[in-house]
């Protein structure tokens, strides 16, 4: 008698990250009052340019808006530097974006330089998300304006703002706990910044810079090239595919440029959608403040999603901006300058060698081990400690971000895994020890 066996499964096939990321919206704190404030800021330039007559004015000081994306954690005033930071980077970004407007090949050069230093230095300081993806977008949405008023473009949006620093600090200031936990945080929080700063030339952040910024001038020049509309979309979006949270790999690029396309496919219906009603006054106050409170919602959660609205945000300020009525022609636009973004963002994530990312890696187990031996001769000295625990950080970050390159040069880093396990290892031990976290620093 002959057994039965019951028939072979076949194997699952494991799902692509890129393909898993378009479904899961990943756990975050609630930001829901970061986007009230982004909502209310959004809203209120656009009515006030409205009752003074100068709605295009009132559109574009909007996007000062976005700085309360950036609010983050922390204390009412570490909100509120947060905020103030990313609104003068808005600002500074319509500024470049509107003095270059009418010069379409500088335009695409200046905007590249920009996102290059908005990236070294928005890495350096560990922004969060959407990190330098809004000043790359102001400033590219300010090439694509009428030459000249570029003074009161970018007072408008520092007024903005300036407003959301206000409103950011006041909401979080409600919620604050008296008491030396939070000023000594702040004080920790100013010791990494100087140290985030003053190693930023030996840190890895300056070649990812470079390689983000590449991806945008390549977006930018294939959109001149292929004539499709202005380059300002395709350039922002090589800077969103090309950069992930504080730095840029190939396995990030690849993903982003996934992300980014699908979230840009849908939220071109959704934006045809919605300028074909042709809202008008109000309306388009309230669908900007509207789109502006979900973005800030999901964009930490689901990139993916957030483009859905992001897109809409844009094409709504174009149209409401400009008059413009082609609503088909300016998705399809869209469609086709995010496909350039991303190619663009794709090839750039290439840029990089094997001895560079071996010599770096080298350097962040060299600076823990450096700075360990600071810490274990004067182990009272609150500085040692701090330096100990953002060379301990930069060296994951390196680890992270190697890994995340092509075959050859994961490869080459490989031979590096022992020694930065052992260091990583070596200042775990070293900072749980006697002295605790870096304190503040003595007088």
């Amino acid at each position: 008698m002959t057994g039965s066996y019951p028939p072979l499964s076949r194997p699952r096939r494991a799902v692509p990250a890129a393909v898993r990321e378009l479904l899961v919206l990943r756990p975050m704190p609630s930001r829901r009052r970061s986007a009230t404030v982004a909502a209310v800021c959004t809203a209120a330039p656009v009515l006030a340019g409205q009752a003074l007559g100068q709605p295009v004015l009132g559109l574009l000081a909007s996007t000062g808006a976005l700085a309360a994306l950036y609010g983050g954690r922390g204390t009412a005033r570490q909100k509120a530097a947060a905020v103030a930071g990313a609104g003068l980077a808005l600002a500074v970004g319509m500024a470049v974006g509107s003095a270059l407007a009418g010069h379409a090949l500088l335009a695409v050069v200046g905007t590249a330089l920009w996102t290059a230093v908005v990236a070294a230095l928005f890495a350096a300081v560990g922004a969060r998300p959407p990190g330098l993806v809004m000043p790359v977008l102001v400033c590219s949405v300010g090439t694509g304006l009428p030459p000249g008023d570029t003074g009161r473009r970018a007072l408008g949006v520092a007024v903005v703002a300036g407003l959301a620093v206000v409103l950011s600090w006041a909401v979080a200031a409600r919620g604050a706990a008296p008491g030396g936990v939070l000023a000594q945080s702040a004080v920790d929080t100013r010791m990494r910044l100087r140290l985030a700063l003053r190693s930023l030339p030996r840190s890895p952040f300056p070649w990812m810079a470079v390689r983000t910024g590449a991806a945008v001038g390549l977006a930018g020049a294939a959109s001149l090239l292929c004539q499709v509309g202005r380059p300002y979309w395709a350039m922002a979006t090589a800077a969103a595919a090309a950069v992930l949270a504080r730095g840029s790999h190939a396995a990030s690029a690849n993903a982003r440029a996934v992300l980014r396309g699908a979230g840009t496919a849908v939220g071109c219906l959704l934006a045809g959608a919605l300028a074909a009603l042709h809202p008008r006054g109000v309306a388009v106050a309230a669908l900007l403040a509207a789109l502006t409170f979900v973005i800030e919602l999901v964009v930490a959660r689901n990139y993916a999603v957030a483009m859905v609205f992001v897109t809409p945000l844009s094409v709504l300020l174009v149209t409401a901006a400009s008059g413009a009525s082609a609503v088909l022609a300016l998705t399809g636009d869209r469609l086709l300058e995010t496909v350039l973004g991303c190619v663009a963002a794709v090839v750039a994530g290439q840029l990089v060698t094997r001895r560079w990312a071996v010599r770096h890696r080298r350097r962040a187990v060299s600076d823990v081990r450096a700075t360990v031996a600071d810490v274990l001769r004067e182990p009272s000295e609150p500085r040692h400690r701090a330096a100990l625990l953002h060379a301990r950080d930069r060296l994951r970050l390196v680890g992270e971000r190697t890994a995340g390159e092509r075959r050859g040069v994961r490869t080459a880093v490989a031979a590096l895994d022992e020694a930065a396990a052992a260091a990583l290892d070596l200042a775990g031990r070293v900072l749980d020890g006697p002295g605790g976290p870096p304190g503040p620093p003595t007088t």
